[in-house]
């Protein structure tokens, strides 16, 4: 299989374009495939292999890292099924970074009815046990799907 003058080229431009196609295409797939060539690849520097074996290793590693690792980047890069939404916030590390977080809230907080406070330049709802008005400042506590629950500074109330 002398493609492109080389059979590591021709690995090498397989895997770049599933790589291509991954980034152009929603969803988790490609990736898998090319995972697979760069695979082939580096066996072929290793040592010679014959092009049927090399197909072989190709299809295996392929199907192998897609059925063990698309779930689990699938929910890394929050790509979700049609009709599915994934929520990255339910990710604890991810809603983890917003606590401790000292913002601004820009519209008033009262017990029982959510406010608005600014987080990374965006608008989140927001609600506390206490009333906090607009302009205070206030420590993320937790976070609950979207609405930010959020506590006074110490020394603000």
């Amino acid at each position: 299989m002398e493609i492109f003058g080389s059979v590591k080229l021709f690995w090498f431009l397989l895997g770049f374009a599933f790589l291509m196609a991954e980034v152009m295409t929603p969803g988790v797939v490609f990736l898998f495939f090319g995972l697979g060539s760069w695979v082939v690849l580096l066996l072929l520097f290793a040592t010679p292999l014959p092009t049927s074996l090399q197909w072989v290793v190709f299809v295996i590693v392929s199907i192998l890292t897609l059925l063990t690792l698309r779930k689990h980047l699938t929910r890394i890069f929050a790509v979700g099924k049609k009709g599915v939404r994934v929520d990255s916030l339910k990710e604890p590390m991810v809603a983890d970074a917003y606590i401790g977080r000292e913002i601004e809230v820009v519209a008033d907080i009262i017990p029982g009815k959510p406010g608005s406070a600014e987080l990374n330049g965006t608008v989140w709802r927001a609600c506390s046990h206490v009333s906090i008005p607009k302009g205070a400042m206030v420590r993320v506590k937790e976070v609950k799907d979207l609405v930010l629950e959020v506590e006074p500074l110490a020394g603000a109330e």
